[in-house]
């Protein structure tokens, strides 16, 4: 009776694990070059946005997570100068706990803020060593929004840098 016990523990346990959705949104490592990202996607089937140095592309969240919540909204990788500086994500659809996701990626926020009202934000941030990741959760009663952003230490001073070229 005991050894039965142990396994539905065990397989109770297993379960339980794989209940929430998982996806690693970074699945090739922040400033890695585009020739790195195009060899695991294939880029051919998507239209690039070009602005000077800047070059995203929007991939179908469905080519990168091989879990079946994950569906229905695009994740854009953005280029500067060939290399990856920006991950971003808008999700309206879908019923996936991004914060989950993100705190079995990066373990737990380094500071965040939850409005406790029926509408408002969420906001999480984690500040790790040559990046930060953010989760911002708009919610009402009748919608939820989350965008989550990925982006290298550098990312605000090429995009400052390029809107004062813009400006002149």
């Amino acid at each position: 009776m005991k050894l039965i016990a142990k396994y539905l523990f065990i397989l109770v346990l297993f379960f339980s694990f794989n209940v929430f959705a998982s996806c690693k949104f970074e699945f090739i490592p922040m400033k890695s070059s585009f020739s790195n990202f195009e060899k695991k996607i294939n880029i051919s089937m998507h239209m690039a946005s070009s602005e000077d140095d800047i070059k995203s592309y929007p991939i179908p969240i469905e080519e990168i997570c091989k879990d079946n919540n994950y569906k229905m909204f695009p994740i854009t990788y953005s280029f500067i100068k060939n290399k990856l500086h920006q991950i971003f994500i808008e999700d309206v659809f879908s019923e996936v706990d991004h914060l989950i996701n993100l705190k079995k990626t990066y373990g737990e926020p380094t500071d965040f803020y939850e409005d406790q009202s029926d509408s408002g934000i969420k906001y999480y941030h984690w500040e790790l060593f040559s990046k930060h990741v953010f989760l911002v959760i708009k919610f009402s009663p009748n919608e939820t929004i989350s965008n989550v952003e990925i982006v290298t230490n550098e990312f605000a001073k090429y995009l400052d840098k390029r809107n004062e070229s813009l400006e002149e």
